[in-house]
């Protein structure tokens, strides 16, 4: 934040996600315009973090928005989505078994971006989840909550850069 405090513990947005990884990604320049995908995307300029930020996400694939052309950028984002876009960020590594978390009830051939991104994350240790079988995934996803899983999936994402 402005003021150089972080807030841990305060709900992430879909806006601010793309940012953390746009920026952990360093930067990369797109040419797409998010204006021209999102009809809510309108209030951020080119020269907007979040512009550029959801510009990239759209061009890698990391964000798919909603059927009714929005991306919603300033929604909170819950914590199946946060791994879902850390999951499609790595490009979606190779996992197998099943989830074992007892509150997701994902099919694998209805949803298999959802469905596999909670069971990598659990895999790997990335999302480790509430009480061993609880993972929430519909919770708001915090900003330590983000850190928490890039912290962990790091071997990983040294190895994708």
């Amino acid at each position: 934040y402005p003021d150089g405090t972080f807030h841990p513990e305060e709900a992430c947005t879909r806006r601010e996600m793309m940012i953390i990884l746009w920026r952990y990604s360093e930067c990369p320049s797109s040419s797409v315009d998010p204006r021209r995908e999102y009809s809510d995307m309108a209030a951020f300029g080119p020269d907007t973090d979040t512009y550029k930020a959801v510009a990239w996400g759209i061009e890698t694939g990391i964000i798919k928005g909603y059927s009714d052309g929005t991306f919603r950028p300033n929604d909170t984002i819950c914590r199946k989505d946060a791994i879902i876009m850390l999951y499609r960020l790595l490009e979606k590594p190779e996992t197998s078994g099943r989830i074992l978390f007892i509150d997701c009830p994902y099919d694998k051939e209805k949803n298999p971006d959802t469905y596999n991104a909670i069971l990598w994350a659990s895999r790997k240790g990335i999302a480790r989840g509430y009480y061993l079988l609880w993972f929430k995934p519909l919770e708001d996803c915090l900003r330590e909550h983000i850190v928490t899983f890039l912290y962990r999936a790091d071997d990983s994402l040294y190895n994708f850069f």
